[in-house]
């Protein structure tokens, strides 16, 4: 491919902390950017889903952070610093003579916008390491992905229950049917094939002998390792009612519950009648997708959808959102039973509330919340599960009682914050601490050394109608919500405080404030509740 050099600046036309996105090539572009008096260049666009970003955080340590769902990469190299993105930035020449800045590009490059990072393929050996990591989920994807690209050349083997290669599960709740599993797949087969990634597909663990190093499978097959990485995610909660083995009641979790979903749905003549159960983020993503296609009513035990996450004020304002939508709601309610349809005794007919009342329904979606997918390991020796069927793991990720042999990520990984000055010890269901944990345990495990620990920021997103809420830090304990902006016009940030610290914030149409609050809490610059109360714009704050 040619190699293009361009004049894209003068050195005092950017200023410390700035970045420009100049013009390239054939309708290409370059991130210019400048860190500590050094330009530096690199894609213009996050590699997770295409966002410009220009429109993002630069930070004073060199960190460009996406702003639409979170992802990090070091400005000086290009390199993943933090989930959802998998791939990396190019980088590319900057050179600087008579105070003007000039930039070398490949125009492959240019034109790709991303690359995979470099990775150690396995080599050939009589006994090599061999990590076994059971969940075929983000966590467990990543976590393969990272092994070989921070230098493991043994062998590596995902146990996955599904029968697919991993996919982009967060697209589950926010598409109307996938189709083949292919069409959201995270990579291709070839692509795991070249890294030497051994997949066990439709297949789980049954058994974990964490003495003897052993995984035994669901056919009897017995794995043993060097090192293994529970990392199993959370599995659907199910509802304790009459009712829920009738047929078109369903939970969300795979590409062929999606898709039995929209055939139940395009089964109905007209517009069927859809009873989600839940009123948190699956559940209204699926509602909003759905709303499309049908008559849609929601019933939650909490007052306002995403009550305990979001709190009352914000809660309200999206289901606003959701109400002008056609939406119905019943919040606050409790579920008897589901009785079948009086013509068709399989079939589910209608969701009965302990009130009394009966809401019709040609299909129902349980969304209730999932919970950690660790029921094999009480089967298995030596391990100590929370209450909610988690597992603690120290600040490496190492499973308490068996640091160095086992680690736990992503779902089921009850994990030291230390974002929080109560030490508190928390549980993520997000998509890129999923992915971020993954990572970190395979830089352990390929450093031969707990050397890393978690210091990502937690990062989640919801798309509801065409309309993006993003979230950083973790707000469990606020005691107060704090809002900037206009809640009925959905246009707010919303800080989530205990005391005087803000502990996570919230926005919508309000980018790229979560971007620039995230860095902030990683960098220990946030101000207080206080300075907030006053109306002080976190995005004056330099960081």
């Amino acid at each position: 491919m040619p190699i293009i050099e361009k004049e894209v600046a003068h050195v005092n036309d950017i200023q410390d902390g700035q970045m420009k996105e100049v013009p390239f090539g054939d309708g290409g572009a370059v991130l210019l950017s400048k860190v500590n008096g050094q330009f530096f260049a690199t894609s213009h666009k996050c590699t997770h889903y295409g966002a410009p970003l220009i429109k993002g955080v630069l930070s004073s340590d060199g960190h460009i952070t996406c702003p639409w769902h979170g992802a990090c990469f070091n400005v000086k190299n290009g390199d993943i610093e933090d989930a959802p993105a998998l791939d990396s930035l190019f980088k590319f020449e900057v050179e600087v003579r008579c105070d003007k800045v000039f930039v070398k590009a490949d125009d492959g490059a240019l034109k790709s916008g991303k690359r995979k990072p470099a990775v150690v393929k396995p080599l050939k050996k009589e006994q090599p390491r061999t990590v076994v990591i059971v969940g075929g989920g983000a966590s467990g994807s990543a976590a393969a992905e990272a092994l070989r690209e921070f230098g493991f050349d043994g062998k590596i083997i995902i146990v996955s229950r599904e029968n697919y290669l991993p996919i982009d599960r967060p697209k589950l709740s926010k598409s109307f049917g996938i189709g083949d599993p292919s069409t959201i797949a995270i990579r291709d087969s070839s692509f795991y094939d070249n890294l030497g990634i051994e997949f066990k597909l439709d297949m789980v663990v049954t058994r974990v002998d964490p003495t003897a190093k052993r995984a035994t499978l669901s056919n009897s097959e017995t794995l043993s390792y060097d090192q293994l990485i529970l990392a199993v995610g959370g599995w659907p909660r199910s509802l304790p009612l009459k009712g829920t083995d009738l047929a078109n009641v369903f939970t969300l979790r795979s590409v062929h519950n999606s898709n039995a979903i929209a055939a139940a749905i395009n089964n109905v003549p007209g517009r069927p009648k859809l009873v989600i159960v839940g009123s948190s983020f699956i559940g209204m993503e699926m509602a909003a997708v759905a709303s499309k296609k049908a008559d849609v009513t929601v019933i939650g035990a909490e007052n306002v959808p995403f009550q305990r996450v979001l709190g009352e004020s914000v809660g309200k304002a999206l289901k606003g959102l959701h109400e002008q939508n056609g939406v119905n709601f019943h919040l606050g309610a409790e579920i008897d039973c589901f009785e079948p349809k009086s013509q068709d005794k399989n079939f589910v007919g209608y969701v009965v509330l302990k009130s009394g009342e009966k809401i019709p329904a040609d299909l129902v979606v349980s969304a209730v919340g999932v919970a950690p997918a660790t029921e094999f390991l009480k089967a298995s020796p030596g391990f100590q599960l929370e209450r909610d069927g988690s597992l603690r793991v120290d600040k490496h990720f190492q499973v308490i009682g068996w640091e160095g042999n086992v680690y736990a990520t992503g779902d089921i990984a009850r994990f030291p914050y230390h974002y929080d000055s109560a030490n508190a010890e928390i549980r993520i269901e997000h998509w890129s601490v999923a992915e971020n944990t993954g990572r970190l345990v395979a830089a352990n495990i390929a450093a031969g050394a707990p050397i890393k620990t978690f210091e990502n920021v937690p990062y989640f997103w919801t798309g509801q109608y065409g309309k993006s809420l993003r979230y950083c830090g973790y707000g469990g304990g606020y005691d107060d919500v704090v809002v900037q902006g206009n809640l009925n016009e959905l246009s707010f940030a919303a800080f989530y405080v205990r005391g005087d610290a803000v502990l996570a914030v919230a926005s919508l149409n309000k980018d790229p404030i979560v971007s620039h609050a995230a860095q902030l809490i990683r960098l220990q610059k946030m101000p207080t509740a206080t300075e907030i109360r006053s109306g002080k714009n976190i995005l004056d704050i330099q960081i």
